[in-house]
Order: structure tokens, then C-alpha cells, then sequence
């Protein structure tokens, strides 16, 4: 763009902007810099297939939405922009009169791309809108398109997998580690023998060949070479397996780090970006001094913004699942602590903290060599090669491959452990589970099963008992016929109505014969257990905060998942609900109006469980 009147988009060829975009004739690239340090690396975007200006102007964008104020801060999300940009390119590129100028874009061209139908259009039209804010006189119209286009998420289900394939899933990456274990342990002991002189060259010669290259390997990142690069020692290193067969005798191969990342995700449910950028940094708080082994790490979650991102995970030696046996790959420990120790060569190797390392012994788009981090699409391609399938077959009636998708394997494991992982209750029970639609009904009928259990439970045995207003005032005058009536004596009786005894919800008659404690020692049971006791008993100047507190509990059905409100609130629920069935609407309603700000703050307190002894 030169003519009169007309503005390039970019300068003359070779012109660099704050040093990290570099254009001309053949390239266009931006050099981007993570925000948590590390290498800088190169997004090329060279491979976009429009004409020269637009590509350039895409790149602006691109230099945009990973700078400093863009919101692409990680290298997977910043490496992304180039498949977001190219989909869009190559819509462009394949009309019949593609656009050749950044001025020639218009609303009609975000409008024929929404209608191509493709899967990634829900997230492809967000990304483009805020990749292309960033780049410079944008037309009115395609720029007012771009604000205002949305495309829905398609209808099919995003659901989570069945126990079985979670099971499946599980037990294959952990017997595929295992088994990684044991060959680079066995190859660890061949080189220590080696090394010590107990392989006899005379005796042993193909066994002391392999020690030599394995000593090779674990010094020189490498197999010993002739001149031309070709291997020493062909034969042997034929019958090892070939180059990959003997530098993974001391290091983990891409299926391998795959396995560990699938086992990780199923271990911990947390975000496959948060376990990507983990690192060996962590702290021992069991100080090795024995009982349960745990290490703390600095994990970070990029979605959370700059300021909330890092947080601090503990992986401890106990199963994640109460329904595992414990054992060195059930515990999200173990995994970790294996990695720490399988990963060593090659994290020594690249000079990485980085707690996926490994070799890779296919020529992929990056070659053959020593790689850290988890490559894209390595839990894909690990699915695809070790064959699992799916419970349900596909419409053939044939056996169907089972995809394995980190959100998936997360939904799955937040369905089954039913607490939140780098998130709150509130999210998981109206985000996670409420978009799990694939075991709805199952789940449906989980939760309706507790809940007949837990209120069943809560209607076994009468509520505690109620003075009532009549009470309280006969008692001025016949306060042993109202002991009696109550099963007191006079004196806890007068306690009891001014007030001494109040816990909570009630007053308690007898502090040292609870039955949630021995006898003779104080009571150290939750107050919401007074709701069931039979040294507790309510007068009407505990309705108030009894109202309160029902509201408060129904309240948490919104904030917790379904089955944990079940397992946990819906007995006391019940029979707080049973409790104020002795009053009438209109009494209920007055103790509602006569709440006060120190009632609620000490309702907020107790089921913040601030008010627990332990």
C-alpha cells in the first residue's frame, strides 16, 4: 500500500517494533516473551495464506494480545493465535474474491465464516475479537461486526466419562509408567554395574556394550558417533532397539510424559495448563520425618489473571479417591515423586526445572531430541495409541476409540470426588457439574437417594423438645411442674430461660453427658448436633437465630454441589425444618423481623464453622 492518499500498514521491509516483530518480504514473526520468564520464542506467521499487508496487519494484533497489556501471557496460549488466525485466513483465502487489503474487510466476511459451522467457531470469533483489537484502522464495519458477533457452543454434550472408562483410563497410564519405572531403574543399575567394573567385557561383551553406551548417553546426551553421525557400535544398538531403544533405557519417552500427565489429571482434577508449567520446586512439610508423605507446590492458573494465578497445591501420599487402595501410582505423591526421579537425566540434560522431561525418539515437528514441558496434543496422542474404547460402541455396534480430553478427565474427576479444585463451590456445583449433562439423570438419582436417606434419618427420632411461651410463663409460678413437663430440675430449668445454657440453636441441659463425647468431658460436638440431642432443648428466644440459620442452609443449596449439600446439610436441614413446625407462620415471620446484625454475624460465624472447638 503506496498509493497517494494511503497509509501502510507497517514501515518499509525489515522494520522491527519494540524489537519483537520482525517483517519482510518472506516473514513475519513476533518474538514473545513469557510472563513468568523462560526462553523467548518465535510465532510465525509467515504461514497465514493471505496477502502480505493483511498478514502484516494480523501481526500487529498478535504483537498486541501478547504484550504487556494483551491477555495471551503463557507460550500455549500466545502459539495459539497463529491457528486462530490461519482458520480465519484460509476462509479468506478460499473465496472466490478474497480480500487483498485490510480496507477491503467487511461485516460479510465474519458473517460467511460463522455460517462454515466449524466446531472451534465458539471460541475462534471471541479470539478474534480480541487478537484483532490490537491491530490499528480496522474498517467500521467489519470492526462493529467483530464487536458484536457471537456464535453458541454446539449442542452436543460436553459430559464426563463413565466410572469404568475413568477406571480404564487410570489404570492404563499407571501400568504404563510403571513400566517405565522399572526400565530406566533396570538401565540405572546396568550403567552403576558398568561403572563399578562388574560386567566382565570377556564374559558379558554385548552386556558391558551396553553399559558403554548407556555411559555414553548419560554423559554426552548421546549415542558415541563415527565422523558421519553414524552410530558406534551398530549391531548392539540394532538389538537394543535401535537409538531410541538405548537412550530411553535412561529417560522417558513423549508417551510416557503423556501417561504421567493423564495420571496427574486423574489424580489431582486440576487444569492441564496449571500441571503443564509445574516445576520440581517444591516444599517437604513431613520434613521425610515419617507418617504422610506431602509436597507443596507453587502451581500457577493463567485464566486467573496475573494477580491470582499462582497458588500453592499440596500432593499428598494418601489416594485421591477414598475408594482406591493406597499405592506408589494411586496417590497424586507418588506420581509426582516418580517424576522427580524419571525425569532427572533429562532435565540435567536440557538444564530445565521443568517437571516433564523427556526424549523423543520420533522425528515430529520438532525432531528427535531432548524436550521438557508437555507437547500439544500429547494426551490425543496418547489415547490414540494405547487403544481404549469407549462403554458405548459406536453407531455400527463396533468397539469406539475413547478420546482422551484433559476437560473431560477433569469433569470426571470433580464428578466423582464432588469438591472443587482452584475454584469454589459455587463454581463447580453451577459451572462444572451443571454443564455435565451426560450423566445427568444417574447423578439426579445419587442425589435424590441421599436426601430420602438423610431426611429418612433426621425423622427417626422426635426434635428436641420446645418450651413454648406457655411454658416460660407458668414457669414463673409452677416452675417444678414445668421441670417435671420437661424432664429438668428447677435449677437448670431457670438457667435454661434466662439464658445461661444457649449454645446456638438451643440451651443445653447437661454439657458433661453429651453423647458425642465420653462422659464427664465437655461437649465438643458441632451446634448443628444439637438438632439430634437429647440434652437440648429450644425456647422461643432462640427462634430468631433458628430462622436465620434455615434460610442460611437452604442458601447453601446454591453455592454447593447438589450431593455434598445432601450428604452434609440436608439432615440438619430436616430437622431444623421439623424444630420450627411447633410455631405458627405468623411467629416465624415476627422472629424474622426482630432479627439483629449480632445474630446474623454469629449465624455467619457458625457455619463458617468458626465457632468449633477443632
Amino acid at each position: 500500500m503506496s498509493g497517494a492518499g494511503r497509509r501502510a500498514v507497517l514501515p518499509a521491509a525489515g522494520y522491527r517494533l519494540p524489537q519483537r516483530l520482525f517483517v519482510d518480504e518472506s516473514q513475519c514473526r513476533v518474538r514473545f516473551f513469557p510472563e513468568r520468564g523462560g526462553e523467548a520464542v518465535d510465532i510465525d506467521l509467515s504461514v497465514l495464506p493471505v496477502m502480505r499487508e493483511l498478514r502484516d496487519w494480523m501481526a500487529l494484533g498478535v504483537l498486541g494480545v501478547t504484550g504487556p497489556s494483551g491477555t495471551r501471557r503463557t507460550i500455549t496460549s500466545a502459539l495459539d493465535t497463529v491457528n486462530i488466525l490461519k482458520r480465519f485466513s484460509r476462509y479468506l483465502a478460499g473465496l472466490s474474491n478474497p480480500p487483498t487489503s485490510v480496507a477491503q474487510l467487511r461485516a460479510v466476511h465474519l458473517d460467511g465464516y460463522m455460517l462454515t459451522g466449524a466446531t472451534t467457531l465458539h471460541r475462534d470469533i471471541s479470539a478474534l475479537r480480541t487478537i484483532l483489537r490490537f491491530a490499528p484502522d480496522a474498517p467500521a464495519e467489519f470492526a462493529a461486526r467483530l464487536a458484536q458477533a457471537r456464535v453458541a457452543k454446539s449442542d452436543a454434550p460436553t459430559r464426563s466419562y463413565t466410572e469404568a472408562e475413568f477406571r480404564r483410563i487410570t489404570a492404563q497410564a499407571r501400568s504404563e509408567l510403571r513400566a517405565a519405572a522399572v526400565r530406566i531403574r533396570t538401565g540405572r543399575r546396568l550403567l552403576a554395574d558398568w561403572r563399578a567394573g562388574a560386567i566382565n567385557a570377556d564374559n558379558d561383551c554385548e552386556r558391558w556394550t551396553v553399559g558403554s553406551l548407556l555411559d555414553h548417553v548419560d554423559r554426552h546426551a548421546d549415542l558415541p558417533r563415527y565422523e558421519s553421525g553414524t552410530p558406534r557400535h551398530g549391531a548392539t544398538v540394532r538389538k537394543a532397539g535401535g537409538i531410541g531403544g538405548v537412550m530411553t533405557r535412561l529417560h522417558l519417552t513423549h508417551h510416557e510424559i503423556g501417561a504421567a500427565a493423564v495420571l496427574l489429571l486423574c489424580l489431582t482434577g486440576q487444569n492441564y495448563s496449571t500441571l503443564a508449567a509445574a516445576t520440581t520446586a517444591h516444599h517437604r512439610p513431613d520434613a521425610h520425618a515419617g507418617g504422610t508423605a506431602t509436597a507443596q507446590l507453587d502451581l500457577v492458573k493463567p485464566r486467573r489473571g496475573t494477580r491470582k494465578a499462582a497458588m500453592t497445591v499440596a500432593l499428598q501420599d494418601v489416594p485421591s479417591s477414598p475408594h482406591e487402595a493406597r499405592d506408589d501410582l494411586n496417590t497424586p505423591f507418588g506420581v509426582y515423586d516418580l517424576l522427580l526421579e524419571l525425569a532427572a537425566g533429562s532435565r540435567k540434560v536440557l538444564n530445565t526445572d521443568s517437571l516433564f522431561a523427556f526424549y523423543n525418539v520420533k522425528n515430529g515437528p520438532h525432531g528427535r531430541g531432548f524436550r521438557h514441558g508437555l507437547p500439544k496434543q500429547v494426551l490425543q496422542l496418547w489415547g490414540w495409541a494405547t487403544d481404549l474404547v469407549c462403554d458405548a460402541p459406536d453407531a455400527d455396534g463396533r468397539p469406539a476409540p475413547l478420546h482422551i480430553d484433559s476437560r473431560r478427565l477433569r469433569m470426571t474427576w470433580l464428578e466423582i470426588n464432588q469438591r472443587p479444585v482452584a475454584h469454589t463451590e459455587a463454581t463447580l456445583a453451577n459451572e462444572y457439574l451443571a454443564r455435565n449433562r451426560g450423566n445427568l439423570a444417574e447423578y439426579q438419582k445419587v442425589v435424590g437417594d441421599v436426601l430420602d436417606q438423610q431426611v429418612a434419618r433426621a425423622r427417626s427420632a422426635p426434635p428436641i423438645p420446645v418450651l413454648t411461651a406457655h411454658d416460660i410463663e407458668q414457669a414463673r409460678t409452677a416452675p417444678e411442674t414445668v421441670a417435671a413437663r420437661h424432664g429438668l430440675d428447677k435449677d437448670t430449668l431457670q438457667q435454661l430461660i434466662t439464658g445461661r445454657l444457649d449454645t446456638v440453636l438451643a440451651g443445653c441441659t447437661n454439657p458433661l453427658g453429651s453423647p458425642y463425647t465420653p462422659v464427664g468431658k465437655p461437649c465438643g460436638a458441632s451446634f448443628l448436633l444439637c438438632l439430634s440431642c437429647p440434652c437440648a432443648r429450644a425456647t422461643p428466644s432462640h427462634l430468631p437465630v433458628q430462622v436465620l440459620t434455615l434460610d442460611a442452609l437452604k442458601a447453601r443449596q446454591q453455592e454447593m454441589t447438589p450431593l455434598r449439600w445432601a450428604e452434609r446439610l440436608a439432615e440438619p436441614t430436616a430437622r431444623l425444618t421439623d424444630l420450627l413446625g411447633h410455631y405458627s407462620p405468623a411467629a416465624i415471620t415476627d422472629a424474622r423481623a426482630t432479627t439483629t446484625p449480632t445474630d446474623q454475624a454469629l449465624v455467619d460465624r457458625f457455619l463458617s464453622r468458626g465457632l468449633d472447638l477443632t
